[in-house]
């Protein structure tokens, strides 16, 4: 008799710890919510996201955005960083993106004066974007569509366009090209008489300091996406060089994105 208690209660006991078990599994607030909702988060800093229309609370378009609308104002998410273009200022700060909000904190921002209608724009987008923003993101890659709804309700939505470290599936390596002011004749097995860019790699040291040229000139059969080359224009450029990971059979592997014009020289003459 004793034995069959004795079984009826470690029988209970399993029981009640297997119950346990699924109630914290299923209806703990904590674990699987937390994990569920970090895998829907959305990869923000994967794309650059572009302004495409903005209401107020009553669904009317805000006037002082249609102008970030012809400019593409654009967000664009670090690790924890949110920059602001498109406006007369860069606007920058840090943010926080947790269970469909994202919270930015006070933006700074440059200080250069523009047209009005480009600093009515600024100051709209500091009053908007602050705080906790309700965060949706729709659709497919390579273009979804982040919504923001600020705290007086106003609608914000941003198209997605994917980072060249996105598109690429490569981290970019920065370089300094020196681009000379004319291009040369070289082969290309469907344009004849093609012209390449000649360039040459620039170093410089911790300081920002020219360090001696080592390369020599040369014909670059790639292009450099952002970069229009003017005939009589020696330039110096920052770009960032990415490895393609899958490109199409007749493109190459090697992909350069112009980052910044560091210098140019319409004098006609190489350093």
């Amino acid at each position: 008799m004793k034995q069959n208690i004795l079984l009826v209660a470690v029988c209970a006991a399993l029981l009640q710890a297997c119950t346990s078990a699924n109630t914290s599994h299923e209806g703990s607030p904590s674990m699987p919510a937390a994990t569920s909702s970090t895998a829907a988060q959305p990869a923000l800093p994967a794309y650059y996201w572009n302004l495409v229309s903005a209401t107020d609370a009553s669904g009317k378009p805000i006037p002082a955005l249609a102008k970030g609308i012809e400019r593409k104002l654009r967000l664009t998410f670090g690790d924890q960083s949110l920059n602001i273009s498109g406006g007369c200022n860069g606007q920058f700060g840090g943010y926080t993106y947790q269970n469909g909000v994202l919270k930015v904190q006070q933006l700074a921002s440059t200080l250069m004066a523009c047209d009005k209608s480009l600093m009515d724009l600024d100051s709209e987008v500091g009053r908007l974007l602050k705080g906790d923003l309700r965060t949706s993101v729709t659709g497919d890659t390579p273009e979804p569509m982040l919504q923001l709804t600020t705290q007086d309700g106003s609608v914000l939505k941003f198209q997605g366009e994917e980072t060249p470290e996105t598109r690429y599936g490569s981290k970019g390596e920065i370089k300094f090209l020196e681009v000379a002011a004319k291009t040369v004749k070289c082969s290309h097995p469907l344009i004849p008489n093609y012209q390449c860019l000649q360039v040459r790699e620039r170093r410089y040291d911790d300081a920002g300091l020219q360090l001696p040229t080592q390369d020599t000139w040369h014909p670059m059969y790639d292009s450099i996406q952002g970069y229009e080359h003017h005939n009589g224009v020696r330039t110096v450029l920052r770009v960032k060089q990415y490895e393609w990971k899958n490109p199409p059979a007749d493109a190459s592997s090697q992909v350069y994105v112009l980052d910044l014009v560091v210098e140019q020289d319409a004098s006609g003459k190489s350093k």
